[in-house]
């Protein structure tokens, strides 16, 4: 079930998460130096690491969602270094106090809404440039796989399926007085 937020909530959520997180990861860096042995201070470090990642998209989310580039300073912004799931993220989530899992679940889906907006938001600008660039319909109309997916794409919405097909049936009446002017 998707929850509908205003844009302050969603801030107030995502910058409740981020809080949450820098306690967090400040409390596993304590606790981690403390271990001796070197598989458990290792485990630790892959879930502050994940943490860090994770507090790292919540505040480009952050960032984005107040226009405050400001947020961003300082922070490791590197998309080469992939961070893996860690082994102790189950029994993370499972040591959230009910409020804070809540959170947890909450910024979560609000980071996944806004990612999801931003990237329809593209996607539309992307596609209205190119259909008004005459080269980039030639590139397109040379594609096979973009014939396809634009082909998949008019034929499984009704109503451009419909348009698809008035404007088709009409182009063949204009084809058919072309030839009659031609004979």
């Amino acid at each position: 079930m998707e929850a509908e937020y205003t844009i302050d909530e969603a801030i107030g959520i995502i910058s409740q998460a981020v809080e949450r997180k820098k306690r967090e990861i400040a409390d596993l860096e304590k606790r981690k130096r403390r271990f001796k042995r070197e598989d458990r201070m290792a485990e630790i470090q892959e879930l502050i690491d994940y943490l860090e990642a994770d507090m790292t998209a919540y505040i480009s989310v952050l960032a984005d969602m107040k226009d405050d580039d400001s947020l961003l300073e300082g922070l490791n912004l590197d998309d080469s270094k992939a961070v893996e799931c860690p082994v102790k993220y189950d029994q993370y989530i499972n040591g959230l106090s009910a409020d804070d899992l809540e959170n947890e679940l909450e910024a979560d889906e609000v980071r996944a809404e806004y990612c999801d907006e931003i990237v329809e938001m593209m996607c539309y600008d992307i596609g209205e440039t190119a259909l008004k660039s005459k080269k980039m319909v030639k590139f397109l109309l040379d594609d096979p796989y973009a014939l396809e997916a634009l082909g998949e794409l008019i034929f499984y919405d009704d109503y451009l399926y419909d348009t698809f097909r008035a404007l088709a049936a009409s182009n063949k009446g204009q084809d058919k007085k072309k030839k009659k002017k031609k004979d």
